[in-house]
């Protein structure tokens, strides 16, 4: 059983913080109930982004003008649940590097951030890792998904324009 002590200072008091395996596990489980959370998100909003052009392309009336305006709409959409469902995968990947910190530190001892969840906690990367929003919006994942729905609509408006 790994047992560790540590004295920590709060409020000009000295407190005996006692870490032990058990205690890893439950904070390991909350990262990782973050993780299966975030993953959950950015697959609803493939299925909801998905569903509604969908629904939007099967109520498209007749007329050709109320089709560009539509079109527009569903362009919109498709951006607004790019934005999100790469958000998602962005906090998710935050979260996988702040479990590959927390398992790796505390076994050598480190109790800093003990039950830190916040994903932008700089202090709790291994690798100094750069991630941002534009290179998971267009990782090999998610730009084959919303890309090809953004080109097929372009396609729409130029076909339907001529």
């Amino acid at each position: 059983m790994i047992y560790f002590r540590n004295i920590v200072k709060r409020d000009g008091k000295q407190m005996k913080q006692q870490f032990n395996q058990e205690s890893l596990h439950k904070e390991i489980d909350l990262i990782q109930s973050c993780i299966s959370r975030m993953a959950k998100n950015s697959f609803s909003c493939k299925g909801w982004n998905l569903t509604l052009i969908a629904g939007m392309f099967a109520l498209m009336p007749k007329s050709s003008i109320n089709n560009l305006y539509l079109v527009v709409v569903i362009f919109c959409t498709n951006l607004c649940f790019w934005y999100l469902d790469s958000f998602f995968i962005l906090q998710e990947q935050k979260y996988r590097d702040k479990y590959e910190w927390v398992v790796k530190e505390r076994l050598k001892g480190n109790l800093n951030y003990l039950y830190d969840l916040n994903p932008n906690n700089k202090n709790m990367n291994l690798n100094n890792k750069k991630r941002g929003l534009l290179n998971v919006m267009f990782s090999p994942t998610l730009c084959p998904i919303y890309g090809g729905i953004t080109i097929l609509l372009i396609l729409f408006i130029i076909i339907k324009s001529n």
